[in-house]
């Protein structure tokens, strides 16, 4: 297994950093704090800038054709602009209080596909949602606990549900969005955390970041075998992104949601976000296309 190190990017702590994120038209990184309401997004020269959203903001998109993203909130998809801030909700997953979004990614054709989960109860009451242009959304798959990774490549979706540990592989139809489960592509073995935030690089390798196992892990989804590693200094990793002018760099998020004293004191880098370079490349992003 080949080992990566990390160094720190941007110092937080950030209670439950995630939804990394390279803006290309804007040359920037972005991130959210989910639990304090918050996206920031750093630009070439190194300027942070925050934007309290006002509620739980869980992960972000850009929109094709215009300097906007899209945002996961509570229970509610809407565009935003620095410039603007919040704008007009695009869509609404589910009238339920008691849910939030968290992972969203585009698909190649440019829907939106974004998970939902209990904001206590976190035992099959979300679902991943698919926001296909301007059509309603529609669930592709119930009783998900805590909806995580989205990744592509040709006619296969990764995606994984985080308390199974496990990373399934389904058939995926570009043209009609369809997807058919295939397997488990990557089972986690516990000592090694569970599965948060993915991403692919041009390989077809998927790296994982791993809730309390230090690092973002890189692995095969063809035999399931593990590549490599990022090492980060805290526990809980939960997004990663490549992106920068080639495409080989890497943005890590981390939280310290419900870390105890004695964790922290022996974790302090915890919640802060890290950066990688590597010798892979990754994806460009999907806009969403309306």
């Amino acid at each position: 297994m080949e080992l990566y190190q990390s160094t720190l990017f941007s110092a937080g702590p950030f209670e439950l950093g995630e939804g990394a994120f390279w803006w290309p038209e804007r040359s920037a990184w972005c991130w959210v704090d989910i639990l304090g309401h918050s996206l920031y997004i750093m630009d070439s020269k190194g300027h942070r800038t925050q934007y309290h959203i006002g509620e739980y903001v869980s992960m972000m998109v850009p929109v094709q054709g215009s300097n906007e993203l899209l945002l996961g909130l509570h229970g509610r998809v809407a565009r935003f602009s620095p410039e603007q801030g919040v704008g007009r909700t695009l869509a609404v997953l589910d009238g339920n209080p008691s849910l939030r979004c968290n992972d969203g990614k585009c698909d190649p054709a440019g829907r939106l596909w974004i998970g939902t989960m209990h904001l206590i109860n976190q035992q099959g009451n979300g679902a991943l949602y698919c926001l296909d242009h301007n059509r309603p959304p529609v669930i592709k798959i119930p009783q998900v606990s805590i909806s995580n990774g989205l990744a592509w490549h040709g006619d296969r979706m990764y995606f994984n549900d985080t308390v199974t540990n496990k990373v399934q592989e389904f058939a995926y139809d570009v043209n009609s969005g369809e997807i058919r489960f295939l397997r488990n592509a990557v089972v986690i073995p516990a000592e090694l955390g569970s599965p948060d935030g993915m991403t692919i690089d041009s390989e077809g390798m998927l790296w994982i970041a791993q809730w309390g196992g230090g690092g973002v892990y890189r692995w095969n989804p063809v035999n399931g075998e593990l590549l490599g590693k990022i090492e980060v200094p805290a526990p809980h990793v939960s997004c990663c992104v490549f992106g920068g002018p080639d495409m080989q760099e890497m943005l890590i998020t981390t939280a310290r949601e419900h870390m105890t004293p004695k964790q922290i004191e022996a974790y302090p880098m915890s919640g802060n976000v890290f950066h990688a370079k590597l010798p892979f490349k990754g994806l460009p992003v999907s806009h969403f296309k309306y």
